[in-house]
């Protein structure tokens, strides 16, 4: 057969196909009513954006047009406009906005905090709280025996409601929401966490026994003085005697801002006729540094005050570095101010022993890596439009243990690696002592 033949008639099974003629005119055909179709689909869809954009306008000149209409109103003397800023604008969006920032309170706008009701609330802490915001109360170990003095002056003005009848379960809650309010105003140390710990303690012993209210406020003030007595005077008195036999005598030493315990070791060791050589580095943001030098100088003891970015000058003189601590963490790092995780690199490039005051009852179960997960914004100060910039200020930083050479502590001198076994060992006895159980002939 030809291949004509076999165009026309296809095999078995197999459609009619037309000729090429007939499928190019069909295939236009359907391209037209294909365009038509989609040019009616996009002229029905602007004509609705259309629609909802008129909408949109509407809607946005109404609020423009109450604003406009509010400012022609007069206002008199006793109306109080208050504009609130949208929330959106209040929230920072940097690397630091999860950290709090704390206002500036006076005794008359402090009483505007929602938790702060000058009718129950003692003024004791009402002054603390003040002293904590502008700077008056600095140091973690003065913080901590300011907030049980207050607690003190709290427990023997306290009076019983007739609602409740047990004097532990009501100032339980009390002490509750007094140590949630600190937290607006600074934050919390960790010698005041364990105070409080240690006062809640006390609180849940005295609640299965049966004396009276006057009994148990006394009982409970003698356990806070021996709470101060035991792990913060006798404590530092240690801490002190086992610096003096490990410092020799005729060292330099180098000593940054100002700690409770290396002021009191300072002070006494010069009282035993013993010299030292003493450069104090200070943080201009703070001037802590100036503050230590002159109760130095009050003691008759020279020294030599030089600023945090000049200490690379003197290292060479120096053979000892000194530091206080807000608190030592459990997997050994020291948090303190900031400027002190600075002065142990150079320590360690320089292979000088960097030493690390602290009491036990500063230890932490907490453990942190970095100075950005938690910390404390000291001042933060934001340009005009025009100027791009933010002025920010940390309070303190992360010195990892591999920094740290020794921790000279009322229990010992201890590596950093041993604070938690340090920590499990005090929460057998109550972070002080064991407790003894109030009974009512005492």
């Amino acid at each position: 057969m030809s291949e004509k033949q076999n165009q026309q008639n296809p095999k078995k099974g197999e459609s009619w196909k037309p000729k090429e003629k007939f499928d190019k005119k069909a295939n236009k055909e359907k391209q037209k009513q294909e365009q038509e179709q989609t040019e009616a689909k996009q002229e029905s869809n602007k004509t609705v954006q259309q629609q909802q954009q008129q909408q949109q306008q509407q809607t946005n000149q109404q609020p423009i047009v109450k604003q406009a209409t509010q400012q022609q109103q007069p206002i008199n003397d006793k109306q109080i406009v208050q504009t609130e800023p949208p929330k959106e604008q209040n929230k920072r969006k940097d690397f630091l906005s999860h950290l709090p920032i704390f206002q500036d309170y006076t005794s008359v706008s402090i009483k505007t905090v929602k938790q702060i009701d000058p009718l129950t609330l003692h003024h004791s802490f009402i002054e603390l709280c003040i002293q904590y915001q502008n700077g008056q109360c600095i140091g973690s170990t003065h913080r901590c025996v300011e907030f049980l003095n207050a607690l003190k002056q709290f427990i023997k003005d306290y009076k019983l409601s007739k609602q409740s009848n047990y004097f532990a379960m009501a100032f339980l809650d009390e002490l509750k929401k007094i140590f949630n309010l600190m937290k607006n105003f600074r934050t919390v140390n960790e010698g005041m966490s364990t105070s409080y710990l240690f006062i809640r303690e006390c609180l849940m012993i005295l609640r299965d026994t049966k004396l009276d209210e006057n009994e148990s406020k006394i009982w409970l003030c003698n356990q806070i003085d021996q709470f101060i007595q035991s792990k913060i005077i006798s404590a530092s008195e240690l801490i002190v005697k086992n610096a003096t036999q490990l410092i020799q005598e005729g060292t330099t030493i180098l000593v940054y801002a100002r700690s409770y315990l290396i002021e009191n070791f300072l002070i006494n060791y010069f009282k035993q006729g013993k010299q030292l050589t003493i450069f104090v580095v200070d943080n201009p943001q703070f001037g802590e540094g100036s503050q230590l030098v002159n109760r130095l100088q009050q003691q008759g003891i020279s020294c030599y005050q030089i600023l945090l970015s000049h200490v690379s000058y003197i290292l060479s003189k120096v053979d000892k570095i000194l530091v206080g601590a807000s608190s030592m963490l459990c997997n050994g790092a020291l948090v303190s101010r900031v400027g002190t995780a600075l002065l142990a690199c150079l320590a360690s490039t320089h292979k000088i022993p960097f030493l690390v005051f602290c009491e036990s009852y500063k230890f932490s179960e907490k453990s942190q890596i970095d100075s950005l997960s938690w910390n404390e914004i000291a001042q933060l100060e934001q340009g005009n439009e025009n100027q791009q910039y933010t002025s920010l200020s940390l309070r303190y930083d992360i010195t990892q243990s591999n920094y740290i050479n020794m921790i000279v502590t009322e229990v010992g001198l201890i590596p950093a690696t041993s604070v938690k076994a340090v920590i499990g060992e005090f929460k057998k006895y109550n972070y002080v002592d064991a407790i003894e159980v109030p009974r009512k002939d005492q």
